[in-house]
């Protein structure tokens, strides 16, 4: 029994270690934002780099996890909603990486007039990945704080939704005034629709801490 608590601790320890390097992506990519603003590629390329080394590490640990789920941590019942959840975090991380690789391979030279538009957008997906990462944390600690944090997810999700649709209208009126050319409109579109992904992302995570919390109370 006791070996069955130590393994359990263990796995809540690098679930916590999971989201962290997840957010971690974020943070880099906030970093990455700031050199596509100043169309410095050179750094931005070093960005890409380290945001790619960490989703490595996250998956990693979430591969030691499910090593140690198989093993036998944590009751059948609740093992497999962790390891769904680890995944769609993990899917965080994937989607930021892309992200990160689409701006990169894009090369496209950045309006300035589209900085706050593009910050804003940006702080919304941070905001919403650092929800979740303390909605995961949570999870073991207080259910109904954990629940209130989804929801608050659930929220912010929306709010940057709007944020994307109109910046992308904003987008599409600059390319009729001839502010840029058609492959300008594409890679910047594109840009946003990834960003937002991200978002989506952190809510099916979220939803299926809702899930969780759901099954223990019942």
């Amino acid at each position: 029994m006791k070996k069955l608590f130590k393994k359990e601790s263990e796995v809540e320890k690098n679930s916590k270690k999971h989201v962290e390097t997840v957010y971690e992506c974020i943070d880099k990519l906030k970093e990455l934002m700031d050199c596509f603003y100043r169309n410095d590629f050179e750094t931005l390329n070093k960005k890409v780099a380290e945001i790619s080394k960490l989703e490595h590490s996250a998956d990693e640990i979430r591969r030691h996890m499910e090593i140690e789920y198989y093993e036998g941590a944590f009751l059948p019942f609740d093992r497999e909603d962790r390891i769904v959840l680890a995944e769609e975090v993990d899917r965080v991380a994937d989607m930021t990486e892309e992200a990160a690789y689409g701006i990169c391979l894009s090369r496209v030279q950045f309006p300035e007039n589209f900085k706050q538009d593009f910050s804003e957008l940006t702080e919304s997906v941070c905001d919403t990945v650092y929800a979740l990462k303390n909605c995961v944390e949570s999870l073991d600690v207080d259910l109904g704080d954990a629940i209130k944090k989804a929801h608050e997810i659930e929220r912010k999700e929306e709010y940057s939704d709007k944020l994307e649709r109109s910046l992308i209208k904003k987008i599409y009126e600059a390319y009729r005034n001839q502010e840029f050319d058609i492959l300008s409109l594409i890679e910047l579109k594109s840009i946003v629709r990834r960003l937002g992904k991200i978002v989506d992302r952190a809510e099916n995570a979220s939803d299926r801490v809702l899930i969780m919390v759901a099954k223990r109370r019942g």
